[in-house]
């Protein structure tokens, strides 16, 4: 697609989605509340039953309908929802010096939250942790990876993606607030996603100060050098979001979100391996 037509649809993209501040507003309505107590109510119960039914309307608008996102058993008991957000005017702060001001951009957020109960507590946690600027989303389109139709789709699944790698972030050795660029493989190419200090414009103290994994921009196939193909290697991830993990002589195909001890351990290597630390006010290809 031409680069002056990926840029307006990726504006028109951004400007259709609902405003990140909607967060803001349902936290501070009584859905919340409400919310809650449906869950820890619904926790008691043997199965699910009428918990989606019952706890979407509390979530709906802005969280999409509520699901159940593993099996429902005496133990441990989960909902889920979610939605992608846009924050017109999004502030990226300085890498080496996280209070002062980078630049604004347009960009969208993947927000998560989680009802969880288990025979000791129930809790709920809301978390953004992934994003992508505009300029990755113009590159989706115009390096072919996504057209109108299918762009909704891939910006939800690759900022999935990054929410999944994200949190693994979070296990490393890594510098938690430390600004780093990673290589991500998607369906032949890869992501550039860079550890970044970033404002969606409200305040964000139901996650306090974490920082979040944001997708700066998509390179094809021909684009990456031998030694990125390298960087990469043992992580293979597919169109449908699948990851293929290759290690010690075998292929293992891991389902995101229920990601087990080896795998997770894999990946938080992989991710320390591919790890480079990121220079102030770096381009993107």
């Amino acid at each position: 697609m031409d680069e002056s037509l990926a840029r307006g649809h990726s504006t028109a993209y951004v400007k259709k989605k609902t405003d990140h501040g909607s967060i803001r507003n349902w936290l501070e309505s009584a859905r919340r509340a409400q919310a809650f107590k449906k869950f820890a109510l619904s926790a008691q119960l043997n199965h699910e039953g009428r918990v989606i039914e019952t706890m979407t309307p509390l979530l709906c608008p802005p969280f999409s309908a509520a699901f159940v996102p593993s099996p429902w058993n005496k133990t441990v008991k989960s909902v889920a929802a979610q939605f992608v957000s846009a924050a017109p005017e999004t502030e990226v702060f300085l890498p080496d010096q996280s209070d002062e001001l980078d630049f604004k951009e347009r960009s969208v957020f993947l927000n998560n939250i989680l009802y969880l109960a288990t025979e000791e507590k129930v809790e709920c946690t809301l978390l953004t942790v992934a994003n992508m600027g505009q300029h990755a989303i113009m590159r989706l389109l115009q390096r072919g990876l996504a057209d109108e139709k299918s762009l909704d789709g891939i910006v939800w699944l690759s900022m999935s993606i990054a929410r999944d790698l994200g949190q693994i972030f979070g296990l490393t050795s890594l510098k938690q607030d430390g600004a780093f660029d990673f290589l991500i493989p998607f369906m032949g190419g890869a992501f550039v996603a860079r550890t970044r200090n970033v404002s969606p414009g409200i305040e964000k103290s139901y996650q306090g100060d974490q920082w979040v994994l944001s997708l700066r921009t998509f390179l094809e196939e021909g684009m990456l050098k031998p030694s990125e193909h390298e960087r990469m290697a043992g992580l293979n991830i597919e169109e449908d979001g699948t990851m293929r993990l290759r290690w010690l002589g075998q292929t293992r195909e891991m389902q995101r979100g229920i990601m087990h001890e080896a795998d997770v351990n894999h990946i938080r290597g992989w991710l320390q391996a591919n790890a480079r630390p990121s220079k102030p006010r770096s381009g993107v290809r």
